[in-house]
């Protein structure tokens, strides 16, 4: 898969809320938060991602993140989050996938979940909205010793595995 036709929604430097390869066949995933990655330059994380699309008979693909400030470090997240960067991140994600018939989504965010208590609400209240689309809840290997699945850039390409997110949500949110 070769990194051209992707477009970004969001901010350069401030937020990004998704960058997408074009494709008849995408696969949504989400991560916790933007890094570098953007219409021109792929990260370490976008390149892992059109990895497992490309080896998973995807053609394109959509970036989303649990919360869309793009920082390097998560630790330098929002303490408190943003109301209204959470709600049009939350509206961007709707609109990402309205669309797609039946969408798979790969979730790889690993630990950092934790890192900051919005970060859990920010996932439920995703999962809420994209229920009517009727998705299929994806992760790749292991999950950590926490219980989450891990992030892209942490695991080797492998099949995308079945995934009970509501099961996730009531033992570890």
């Amino acid at each position: 898969m070769k990194y051209e036709n992707v477009t970004m929604k969001g901010d350069e430097n401030e937020f990004r809320f998704s960058l997408t390869k074009e494709g008849n066949k995408k696969l949504v995933v989400f991560g916790v938060n933007p890094s570098t990655a953007n219409e021109q330059t792929a990260d370490l994380t976008i390149t892992k991602v059109m990895g497992f699309a490309d080896r998973n008979g995807f053609d394109g693909f959509i970036m989303l993140n649990l919360y869309p400030q793009r920082c390097t470090n998560p630790a330098d997240l929002d303490k408190e989050i943003d109301e209204e960067l959470h709600r049009q991140n939350l509206e961007e994600i709707r609109l990402s996938v309205y669309n797609i018939e039946r969408p798979v989504i790969l979730l790889g965010f690993g630990d950092t979940i934790h890192l900051r208590p919005y970060l859990k609400r920010c996932l439920k209240e995703i999962v809420n909205i994209l229920a009517t689309y009727n998705p299929q809840w994806k992760n790749v290997g292991t999950l950590t010793k926490n219980g989450n699945p891990r992030h892209l850039s942490r695991v080797s390409y492998d099949k995308l595995s079945n995934f009970d997110v509501q099961e996730y949500i009531s033992t570890h949110l």
